[in-house]
């Protein structure tokens, strides 16, 4: 037999590293080059706090409207900023990667606690929600959050209480959202009967740190500790978004639905059934990190907090695993009349999702068409925010600007590279109107991309355009427009 050169990888490992990166890179590059992306709001808050960190100031947490900020995600946008305008690319490059690496792991937690078809079925469900892979084409870190989560499962599942390298991932979660934070404290309580009071402590400790770092840097930036909390509250209720407690069972399982689709909600029940059935105590992990961060989510309007759909994207990633046992589960039982009996449920259940496909195109191709509309319509944003005679009349009027409302906001103090406090809103009247102001044109367009919200801001007549095109308008105070 030829002997292996010295050093090489061994076939089987060059595999093993081979597929996961295929996978994950073969994600990615489908819907980098099949769908059109933008940076979505709050991540562009995170760039630009970043590009605050980066030139040595202090982070507008306090702008109008201004969202959650998430330690992790401003901390790793700091390292996209040198790019300039190429930082949008880099950090939905970072996110759609990482939606990559949520379909393997979702396949590698499917195999680990069941089966390599159940963790099959899983990653092609997750790698087929709109809601989910929408998310990561415009560049919610929800889709990095849920890769921490899964990833955490699937050490846990391969060895229970393992300890610190879990603990280590959810760190990574509650620095992008506080179910981490929940996640992380009960785990560490877990591992009490696997070890001594000294590694208690550490992994006690370790279940701090993210809750920590995040009231810290909230101090930091504003003097107040719970900024954020207080601030998430504060901005529920000026958008108006739903925060009764008595709405959470309703939304949750809308949301749930919203994600998944109707035959993966259809598949569920029997999934779940199986899993009972048969006593398949693998089960209990998922079923319990989703009990804990639904838990969290429908506590959270107590508190003030919003019912957003993103907030359940990963809970969701979660229950797919039963609608894999659902269509796989009979390969684990011995040949027989039972094993036959699942098998054709598994096929009735597969055969419903097969039904279903027409319906999935349209929502995607709907989904794609929205997102080429929203895309278009920053891009020309963009490129009126950049026109030479727009940024000398900023320059010339102060430096600053006003956003007919708050979703541009961002965007303009990214583009136009204006400091911190620069760029406000007259929306609500939070703010008073600085001495220019852009506003969406009153075409079909931007009817479609404000729906029912167009915004109509009362402009003074001695305003005069400097700038704009087809969807956008620029106007200056004539006194520093000339």
């Amino acid at each position: 037999m030829p002997a292996t050169t010295a050093g090489a990888p061994a076939p089987g490992r060059a595999r093993g590293i081979l597929l996961p990166l295929a996978v994950i890179l073969g994600v990615a590059t489908v819907l980098r080059v099949g769908f059109d992306q933008y940076l979505n709001y709050d991540a562009r808050y995170a760039l630009l706090w970043a590009r605050d960190i980066y030139n040595g100031v202090t982070p507008d947490y306090t702008a109008d409207f201004a969202p959650t900020p998430h330690p992790l995600e401003t901390w790793v946008s700091v390292l996209a900023v040198p790019f300039g305008d190429s930082a949008d690319a880099i950090m939905i490059w970072l996110i759609l990667l990482c939606f990559g690496l949520l379909v393997w792991l979702t396949y590698r937690v499917g195999e680990t606690l069941f089966h390599p078809w159940v963790g099959i079925v899983t990653a092609i469900v997750v790698a087929t929600r709109p809601a989910l892979f929408r998310d990561a084409l415009i560049g919610y870190q929800d889709t990095a959050f849920a890769c921490a989560i899964v990833g955490a499962v699937l050490l846990e599942a391969r060895r229970p209480r393992r300890g610190e390298a879990v603990l280590g991932l959810l760190i990574l979660a509650g620095l992008m959202r506080p179910e981490g934070w929940a996640l992380g404290g009960l785990y560490a309580l877990w591992m009490f009967p696997a070890c001594e009071w000294p590694r208690r402590i550490r992994l006690l400790a370790m279940a701090c740190v993210a809750p920590l770092l995040w009231a810290a840097m909230d101090w930091a930036v504003t003097g107040d500790p719970l900024h954020s909390l207080h601030g998430t509250a504060d901005l529920a209720e000026a958008v108006d978004r739903r925060r009764e407690p008595e709405q959470a069972p309703f939304w949750t399982l809308q949301y749930f639905g919203y994600v998944l689709r109707e035959p993966i909600v259809l598949g569920l029940p029997i999934g779940l059934f199986f899993a009972w059935r048969f006593r398949l105590r693998n089960a209990i992990l998922p079923l319990v990190v989703v009990g804990v961060m639904v838990a969290v989510f429908m506590i959270g309007p107590f508190f003030g907090l919003p019912l957003i759909g993103r907030y359940v994207r990963t809970p969701s990633v979660l229950l797919a695993l039963f609608y894999g046992l659902a269509v796989a589960g009979w390969l684990l039982l011995e040949p027989g009349r039972r094993r036959r009996c699942w098998m054709w449920v598994g096929i009735v259940v597969a055969g419903f999702s097969i039904a279903f496909i027409p319906w999935h195109v349209r929502m995607v191709d709907d989904m794609r068409t929205n997102l080429d509309q929203r895309a278009r319509v920053y891009e020309q944003l963009r490129a009126v925010a950049q026109a030479p005679r727009v940024q000398a009349v900023v320059e010339r009027c102060g430096d600053t600007v006003s956003a007919a409302e708050h979703r541009i906001q961002p965007h303009l103090r990214w583009w136009l590279d204006l400091p911190p406090g620069a760029a406000s809103t007259v929306e609500a009247g939070v703010s008073p109107l600085q001495r220019v102001i852009v506003t969406p044109e009153n075409t079909r367009a931007m009817r479609r991309f404000y729906k029912d919200q167009f915004p109509h801001p009362d402009i003074p007549t001695t305003y005069t355009s400097v700038g704009g095109g087809r969807n956008w308008s620029v106007r200056a105070d004539a006194d520093c427009a000339r």
